[in-house]
C-alpha cells in the first residue's frame, strides 16, 4: 500500500510532518492553489502514474484532489481519508473573487467551480472517510465553521464516513485523535 499525501490550498507537505511521524511515510504531493485546480490535478496524476494500491490522506482542498485522483486512477485505489475537506464548496469566495480575480483559487472553490461540481458527481467505489472538524470560527461567516470553511460543506457527501472531531480546521492535522482514525481506515 502506498500513502498518497495531499495537503489543503495555501500549504505544503510539511503540514503532514506530526501525521506523517505516526503513520508512516508515502508520496508527498505539493502543489501552488495559485496555479489553478485543473493544472495542479494534471500535474499530480504525471506523478501518480505508475503507483499502485493507493491510499490517500488529504487536508482541506487536498481532499477535492483526491477525490478526483481517486476517480482517475479509480482500480488501484484502496481508501481514502480527508480531514476538513468542504466537498459542498465554500461561499465566502463568491464575492471575494470579484475583487481578487487573479487569484484563482477562489474561483475554483466556490459550490458551482468545475472542481466542486464534478466532487460532487464522483461515485465512491472505496471506503472514505472525512474527518469533519467542528470546531472554530470565523467572523465573516454566519455558517457554523471550523475557522476557515463551513461544517455543512465537510459533511455534503453522506455517501462516506463522517466523523466529528472537536479540532479547528489547522488543529486537525495535530490531532492525537484524527491519527487513531487514520491507522484504523487504512
Amino acid at each position: 500500500m502506498v500513502l498518497v499525501y495531499i495537503h489543503g490550498a495555501n500549504a505544503t507537505p510539511k503540514s503532514w510532518n506530526y501525521i506523517r511521524a505516526r503513520v508512516g511515510d508515502g508520496i508527498l504531493i505539493s502543489y501552488n492553489s495559485s496555479l489553478g485546480f485543473k493544472h495542479n490535478l494534471e500535474h499530480m496524476k504525471s506523478q501518480l502514474i505508475d503507483v499502485e494500491n493507493l491510499q490517500f490522506i488529504s487536508h482541506s482542498l487536498g481532499g477535492i484532489y483526491a477525490l478526483h485522483l481517486a476517480d482517475h486512477f479509480s482500480n488501484r485505489v484502496k481508501c481514502g481519508i480527508s480531514l476538513s475537506t468542504p466537498y459542498g464548496g465554500v461561499n465566502i469566495p463568491i464575492i471575494a473573487r470579484y475583487y481578487l480575480y487573479w487569484h484563482k483559487l477562489f474561483h475554483d472553490i466556490v459550490p458551482t467551480a468545475w472542481p466542486i461540481t464534478n466532487v460532487k458527481k464522483i461515485e465512491l467505489r472505496w471506503p472514505w472517510t472525512n474527518i469533519v472538524s467542528v470546531s472554530g470560527s470565523m467572523p465573516w461567516s454566519i455558517e457554523p465553521n471550523d475557522g476557515v470553511v463551513s461544517i455543512d460543506s465537510q459533511r455534503f457527501r453522506s455517501d462516506m464516513e463522517l466523523i466529528d472531531l472537536e479540532v479547528n480546521h489547522y488543529e486537525v492535522v495535530l490531532s492525537d485523535q484524527a491519527v487513531e482514525i487514520i491507522k484504523t481506515r487504512l
